[in-house]
């Protein structure tokens, strides 16, 4: 059988998260919120990055406004260049602006973070697979971005949205982390070796 494309499957999944339900949705983000922030590398995370999603995205404004509680430096992406993004730090809602693709980035005046400085990247995705294979919207912005970085990847997908395969090339970047409001499935670089590739659910 041959495989579906990426360019198919993309439009398969982004017209399945279209017609979820949006009490579902509430629920599923609400539950992926708990995961990741119990998660010991949440914790520990001094600089975390984080997307600001958009009305169809796993909703992030709850980790956002979580991890300013605690004092975490929180750096969200800025489109600067065609396939290319940084990051910049902001204090709160106040800092952002309406940007490329009517998507809330950081003012002028955030100042940027280093890749360096990151631990752990909270990652958007059309679609991911338990082995951590990410399906993202086909621009590039985050595989480049996401290849430089040494910080954790986790990507937060509802449930109804995960794909037993999805299709690589070379230059996708792997997550370490898939979160979902079911499961999380530890798998990529991850630091552990004993967990390595396990997947708990249910909170288990």
């Amino acid at each position: 059988m041959e495989q579906i494309s990426k360019k198919d499957l993309r439009r398969q999944m982004l017209d399945r998260r279209d017609k979820l339900e949006r009490e579902y949705c509430i629920r599923a983000d609400q539950m992926i919120f708990h995961r990741l922030t119990k998660e010991p590398v949440y914790e520990a995370a001094g600089v975390i990055f984080v997307y600001v999603s958009t009305e169809k995205e796993t909703d992030t404004r709850k980790i956002l406004a979580d991890a300013f509680g605690k004092g975490k430096t929180v750096a969200v992406p800025r489109c600067v260049g065609r396939g290319i993004m940084r990051a910049y730090e902001i204090r709160g809602p106040k800092d952002l602006r309406e940007g490329l693709f009517q998507i809330l980035e950081p003012g002028d005046n955030c100042r940027e973070v280093k890749p360096e400085e990151i631990d752990l990247a909270v990652v958007p995705c059309v679609s991911c697979s338990p082995d951590g294979a990410r399906l993202g919207y086909g621009g590039g912005y985050y595989d480049r971005y996401l290849s430089g970085l040494r910080a954790v990847r986790a990507a937060v997908c509802r449930e109804k949205l995960i794909c037993d395969s999805i299709p690589t090339e070379p230059y996708d970047c792997f997550m370490d982390l898939v979160i979902t409001e079911k499961r999380i499935s530890r798998v990529g670089r991850w630091e552990n070796e004993e967990t390595k590739g396990i997947i708990t659910k249910n909170g288990e």
